[in-house]
């Protein structure tokens, strides 16, 4: 964790946000304990966007919130590389490298879906949520004018920001086209959003890092590692008609549609999408343990040519 001159860790740049340790140049929260799951956002937001789901789930595992790059609290990439979904996967697999972790359940909103099946492929993965990932389309040409709007808004409004999100039916209006629920988001939710909207330095790299490509990998995907994605019935950004091909998913996906959820479950049903991810890592952790036990159960060939 990097610390500042007076050895206290630096504050996060983004409201209601834990103070950021740093692993492979990435910013991170760490609550909980168990086997590790990392949560990754979408574009134009940051870790803080799970802030409800952390403590339904830091009960079951070590849950790694992380900030991808150019977001948060998270620098830039600095490779040099493009800055599309594969490149963000091969940053949080320097993270993963620094803190000693194989392969962890990882979970994904929106463009961090994406990242989460790029790093599954890469085989760091020992299982995989998505909630309303992207990736799963026809290849988009240009950006997406609902996202360039609210984040100028975010940008525009900072100075009025807090004052804004304390009026209920003002931030339900606001919310409307990313969740169905809207009166489920919270002021500190709500304030986390924008604030990373605004923060967000990578945003213009990260958007273009996903025109004209889309997931091609899913073949790369073991089936013994469990996929599960997740789509709310309403999700107003990614569209089932253009932006849910179940095809581009591994074969083996579980593909779930959650009723009134638009494109944050974790805001819309926090509970369901907790539910869902303990699921999914309860099936890779059953498969483990079914493997082990058939692994046990086999002869020892060299063992018994010994004996011969």
């Amino acid at each position: 964790m990097t610390t500042d001159a007076g050895g206290t860790p630096p504050r996060s740049r983004v409201f209601d946000t834990a103070a950021p340790r740093f692993a492979g140049g990435l910013a991170y929260s760490r609550a909980g304990a168990g086997e590790p799951l990392l949560l990754l956002h979408g574009l134009a937001s940051s870790r803080g966007a799970f802030n409800d789901l952390v403590p339904l789930l830091s009960q079951h595992f070590d849950v790694i919130s992380v900030d991808l790059p150019g977001h948060g609290d998270s620098p830039r990439l600095g490779s040099g590389d493009v800055m599309t979904p594969a490149s963000q996967a091969r940053a949080v697999a320097r993270l993963l490298d620094e803190l000693a972790i194989d392969r962890a359940h990882l979970v994904g909103n929106s463009m961090g879906g994406w990242v989460a099946l790029e790093l599954a492929a890469d085989g760091r993965a020992a299982s995989v949520t998505g909630l309303c990932p992207a990736g799963l389309w026809e290849p988009p040409v240009k950006r997406d004018i609902t996202l360039e709007i609210n984040r100028r808004l975010a940008i525009t409004l900072a100075p009025v920001t807090p004052l804004l999100l304390h009026v209920a039916p003002l931030r339900e209006f606001l919310f409307r086209n990313g969740v169905e629920r809207p009166y489920r988001v919270s002021y500190h939710i709500a304030r986390t959003t924008a604030d990373g909207q605004r923060r967000a330095d990578g945003y213009d790299e990260a958007h273009d890092g996903m025109l004209h490509r889309r997931f091609q990998r899913a073949q790369e995907i073991p089936d013994t590692v469990p996929v599960t994605v997740l789509f709310g019935d309403n999700d107003k950004l990614l569209t089932v008609e253009q932006h849910q091909i179940r095809s581009l998913a591994p074969d083996h996906a579980r593909w779930i549609v959650m009723p009134r959820v638009g494109h944050a479950p974790m805001w819309d049903d926090p509970e369901h999408s907790a539910a869902e991810i303990r699921a999914t890592a309860t099936a890779a952790q059953r498969g483990l343990r079914e493997a082990q036990a058939t692994a046990q159960l086999k002869p020892d060939r060299s063992s018994a040519g010994a004996r011969v």
